[in-house]
């Protein structure tokens, strides 16, 4: 039944403002999506008003957070929204829960909620979980084929990626939620570090960020690219996470393809000179943070073919005639029909094309600037192939090399007669697994010659009802875990693909669509699926403690009329809560 604003409710209080740089708590959802409003900065914090919440027809009115307008074909349901969520710590609306003001048309929810916790310090309370460099010994270093903490015990990265900046100068994200409060969601979800991305362009440009981008934090309208990106390194240092600084793009957009111009170190805007540049500019900004550990030197090298990738348009003929033409080395099967193309080498062939050597260069000059930072080394081939390192393995102190690669389910055949078809054979399926990812990378772990840190992985939210990404994933995780080279060890390190639910846009991208490999809701409080999220938990973080303190959430299924109905208080005992509060950070030592 609907909920309706009694004529009689009394009209709600005055909301606090938050202090200055705290940020706005916004969301707003299409009718048939739940929206979870959340404080959890401490223990005591909970939601102490609702200003905006307006339902109606999703076309009409702003949603730009701390700009809203409730739609000519809609109504306010603000009354009736902060009666529903007022002192409690969670709470969630859907839009059945009021009346539709607005019959026929796509409408969606919109409300904006002020947290205690915004204009009031944060208490000086125990984290939990903990921060992860609280209880690490930094900076850390490669040993064999482990990370290493400055005691010399194993440190398992389980990760995320924190997407969209590497596409419009601003990660997702900052348009509905408080970086900080961001950055304690990262951390209550049990991730022990941050892969953020990048692109060179954020940094060498360093352009002014549109304001609506960064919404939900006001103090930032008006800034630059590297403005934001200081505020990301400090929220994340403030809340202990470890940072690890993924250069994604040359320019600004989504990746990848053999058509986006980007696939090299270098373009027709940037030289090598500029990008080994830019990471040493990068280096120095960001050496003071301790939680600053290491850097992905080049996200997924790949070929480059002459092409226009929406506002981009590359030339690679002359590079092409100089590596040899049709007839240029192509080992990892790269040459796309109909396109003139050129391929990163490791260390052969055109040198402009060496891969190796440029790495070493700009690994070089960020260790000049931070020589404890760790230096990510991607596979070529998409972060594929590494198996030249065994002959050639990159020149820079071993201490300080860590190894990259990626592992999506497109790259194997779980067809009915497919190798990898795990239904019909399981140990066969898992054998072949093995060999495939031991000869391009795993044999470095195997082996102990370096550290691999799987910096990419994902699935879709719905990946148990894909018969692929289902196989693929049990594979995985049985490599990841306890049958794969590191088994012994606590299993491989890692950073999932990635940590927005929603598209940040760019190149053949829905922006504000459903970003369906992404951990967070569109609320950024809380999980977007619960078997999506319990599936990368399984990979090594914790499953949900049970804190009473931090579980109080109105029951969703009343039927009672709001103005009567009283606030039911209900303790729950799995991870069906989905609460971000209630999930321990994990760190196998």
């Amino acid at each position: 039944a609907a909920l309706l604003v009694a004529a009689c409710m009394p009209s709600s209080s005055v909301a606090e403002l938050p202090l200055p740089g705290v940020g706005l708590h916004c969301c707003s959802v299409d009718e048939g999506h739940a929206l979870l409003l959340a404080c959890d900065a401490d223990p005591s914090d909970a939601i102490i008003a609702v200003p905006f919440a307006a339902y109606g027809k999703a076309s009409e009115g702003s949603a730009t957070c701390g700009h809203e307008e409730t739609p000519a074909c809609g109504a306010s349901v603000q009354e009736a929204a902060e009666a529903r969520c007022k002192g409690l710590q969670r709470c969630s609306l859907e839009a059945k829960d009021f009346e539709d003001s607005c019959p026929g048309a796509q409408k969606e929810l919109r409300v904006r909620w002020v947290c205690r916790s915004d204009s009031s310090p944060v208490a000086d309370v125990v984290r939990d979980p903990p921060a992860p460099a609280s209880v690490l010994s930094l900076p850390l270093r490669a040993e064999g084929n482990v990370i290493v903490d400055a005691s010399g015990t194993r440190v398992r990265l389980t990760g995320v990626t924190w997407g969209g900046f590497h596409i419009k100068n601003v990660p997702g994200g900052l348009d509905v939620a408080p970086i900080d409060s961001i950055a304690r969601v990262i951390r209550q979800l049990g991730f022990n570090f941050v892969r953020f991305t990048f692109s060179a362009a954020a940094v060498l440009d360093n352009p002014v960020v549109e304001s609506h981008r960064v919404a939900a934090n006001p103090h930032l309208s008006g800034k630059r690219a590297l403005d934001v990106f200081d505020a990301i390194v400090q929220a994340l240092d403030r809340e202990g996470i470890l940072i690890w600084l993924d250069n994604h793009m040359l320019e600004s957009d989504w990746c990848c393809s053999g058509s986006d111009c980007n696939g090299l170190w270098f373009n027709e805007r940037f030289s090598t000179n500029d990008w080994v540049e830019m990471w040493r500019m990068v280096a120095k900004r960001y050496k003071g943070y301790r939680t600053f550990i290491g850097v992905g030197l080049k996200n997924e090298p790949r070929a480059v073919c002459t092409s226009t990738h929406g506002a981009l348009s590359c030339n690679v003929s002359s590079l092409a005639a100089m590596a040899g033409g049709n007839d240029a080395p192509d080992p990892y099967g790269m040459k796309q029909e109909d396109k003139e193309c050129v391929w990163p080498q490791w260390d052969s062939g055109l040198e402009a094309l060496q891969f190796r050597p440029a790495m070493e260069r700009a690994g070089r000059a960020i260790l000049d600037e931070a020589p404890d930072l760790l230096i990510g080394i991607s596979g070529l081939n998409y972060a594929q192939w590494l198996r030249d390192v065994a002959s050639s393995p990159v020149d820079l102190p071993k201490r300080s090399v860590v190894y990259e690669a990626h592992e999506y389910d497109w790259w194997r055949d779980h067809s009915p007669e497919g190798n990898y078809n795990y239904d019909r054979n399981a140990t066969g399926a898992f054998a072949n697994y093995s060999q495939s990812l031991d000869t391009h990378w795993g044999y470095l772990l195997r082996e102990g010659i370096a550290p691999v840190l799987i910096s990419e992985f994902g699935m879709g939210h719905r990946w148990t009802e894909w018969s692929g990404s289902r196989m693929w994933f049990s594979l995985w995780s049985e490599y990841a875990q306890d049958k794969g080279p590191l088994r012994d060890q606590g299993g491989v390190d890692w950073a999932y693909w990635q940590l927005t639910g929603v598209q940040s846009g760019g190149t053949w991208r829905s922006e504000g669509s459903e970003e369906t490999f992404g951990i967070l809701n569109r609320c950024w409080t809380g999980p977007w699926r619960e078997t999506h999220f319990e599936a990368i938990q399984d990979l090594g973080l914790y499953r949900p403690r049970l804190l009473q303190s931090q579980q109080r959430v109105i029951e969703s299924s009343t039927n009672a009329d709001i103005a009567d109905a009283p606030k039911t208080e209900i303790l729950l005992s799995s991870s069906r809560a989905l609460l971000p509060s209630l999930l321990s950070w994990s760190l196998l030592l």
